[in-house]
């Protein structure tokens, strides 16, 4: 063998080693758990009605959640709280513990929306929103991730880091369209975080990527947040009711 076949053998090999590496570090099927952050403060600061409920003590809620996917659906859902963790009161409904199935070839979303501990249901099509991805980067549970920003309305930006070594466009609550799966996602000025605490690739049980919507009121989304701005207004902010479906 001369040196040129020599050094063009190494060559391929080399380079069929990293394509192969490649293709064996991306996932298509598997499970995320998430850690959610709320800064209770940040999120009702201005409501009179909390400032005597919220203090520095209490004022960040933690709660997990888990994303089950592969590619073609997923299922965001909330992992129960211990019975030592869930003793907090009224306090444990200042935030939403949602569950959202969304099926990505027919861009259809499924979701059990918490509305203050009762349970409320919405069929629709998945949301599209406007991601602008930069070049900024960080690791989040050893996965290299890029920064992709979404401008929510005229005063807030949602921050999202996805990494393309996760193949299927899914992330918590109902976002998705990126360019991979989103391990972390924060509104801009801290008030909710969300980061991956553990990824793993695995078969999925059998049907958790299923939803049983027979003998249940089911709505679409504006129809819903209608209702619920005609019947709650009096106890409710708009702006409250608002936040509770931009996550969806």
């Amino acid at each position: 063998m001369t040196l040129k076949a020599g050094i063009n053998r190494f060559l391929l090999f080399t380079g069929l080693l990293i394509v192969g590496n490649n293709l064996f570090s991306q996932i298509n099927t598997g499970r995320i758990i998430f850690e959610r952050k709320t800064n209770l403060k940040k999120r009702y600061g201005d409501n009179p009605r909390m400032k005597n409920f919220i203090t520095e003590e209490n004022k960040y809620r933690t709660e997990n959640f888990e994303l089950f996917f592969n590619d073609t659906s997923c299922v965001f859902r909330p992992i129960p709280e211990d019975e030592a963790s869930s003793q907090q009161g009224f306090m444990k409904f200042l935030t939403n513990k949602n569950t959202v199935y969304q099926n990505l070839n027919k861009k259809e979303k499924f979701i059990i929306i918490d509305l203050w501990g009762t349970s409320a249901y919405i069929k629709d099509t998945m949301d599209k929103r406007s991601w602008k991805i930069t070049e900024s980067t960080r690791n989040i549970s050893g996965y290299n991730c890029r920064k992709a920003i979404w401008q929510m309305n005229d005063s807030t930006q949602i921050y999202a880091w996805f990494s393309s070594d996760i193949v299927p466009s899914v992330g918590p609550e109902g976002f998705q369209g990126l360019p991979g799966a989103i391990l972390g996602m924060a509104t801009e000025d801290g008030g909710v975080i969300y980061f991956a605490k553990d990824v793993k690739q695995m078969e999925l049980p059998t049907g958790i990527l299923q939803y049983d919507a027979k003998g249940k009121d089911v709505y679409t989304e504006e129809k819903l947040k209608v209702m619920l701005k005609e019947r709650m207004s009096q106890w409710v902010k708009p702006k409250d009711l608002e936040a509770m479906f931009v996550w969806l």
